[in-house]
């Protein structure tokens, strides 16, 4: 008789990697549809204060001539920083939020609609915008859009990717006081590509006349 440990390694991995292309299998107990957002939650869905957030968001990701002005259609899945947020993320349980670049879906950290806040625990730069997170991460998935789903992340600097995405959020997660300490007190921070990221990219498209495309088609 041959034996069934092969069989069962294997569904046992199919199991466990299921999730990461349909995070829906992990049964998040709660669902609504705005618009183009499909929204899952660990944590029930107040409809006013989804809608505030989700308009705010909005308003972000139109300020990016990238956008599709149909709507930029998302699936995203709201955690509670548990363990549907560690299955999902894998190594990135330190980020406020991911975006699978094959299957599109947004899956964010410990978040509140009451307040329009996500955060992933840090110290320093620990919270952001729920509203600024979701723009940010639609914004990721624009730019592979625009400028190739498999190539923008490879060939275009974090700085520039990260930077625009945080441009069209309005916002990043360190604050000036923050960097300020940090340069103090000769420390560093994952979020400081960020922060320069961001202030780079302003200046560059201030120069250019807010040009996107000029802007990921110079230094590298």
């Amino acid at each position: 008789m041959k034996s069934k440990g092969p069989l069962l390694a294997t569904g046992a991995a199919f199991l466990l990697v299921l999730p990461l292309l349909a995070p829906q299998t992990l049964a998040f107990p709660h669902r609504a549809q705005v618009g183009e957002f499909d929204v899952r939650s660990e944590s029930p869905l107040p409809p006013g204060q989804l809608q505030a957030v989700l308009n705010d968001a909005r308003q972000r990701i139109a300020s990016s001539p990238l956008a599709d002005p149909a709507g930029e259609q998302r699936d995203i899945y709201l955690t509670s920083g548990g363990w549907r947020w560690t299955w999902l993320t894998l190594q990135s349980r330190g980020a406020f939020a991911l975006t699978r670049a094959l299957t599109g879906y947004m899956v964010i950290n410990r978040s509140d609609l009451a307040t329009n806040r996500v955060e992933n625990g840090g110290s320093i730069g620990g919270q952001r915008l729920l509203s600024g997170v979701i723009a940010h991460e639609t914004c990721h998935g624009m730019l592979r859009r625009h400028f190739g789903r498999l190539t923008v992340d490879i060939t275009r600097p974090a700085w520039m990717r990260e930077g625009y995405c945080d441009h069209v959020a309005g916002e990043s997660s360190l604050s000036d006081a923050d960097v300020a300490g940090l340069k103090a007190r000769g420390e560093t921070h994952p979020a400081l590509v960020y922060y320069h990221g961001r202030r780079r990219v302003a200046a560059i498209l201030a120069a250019n006349g807010g040009d996107v495309d000029k802007l990921f088609a110079g230094s590298r």
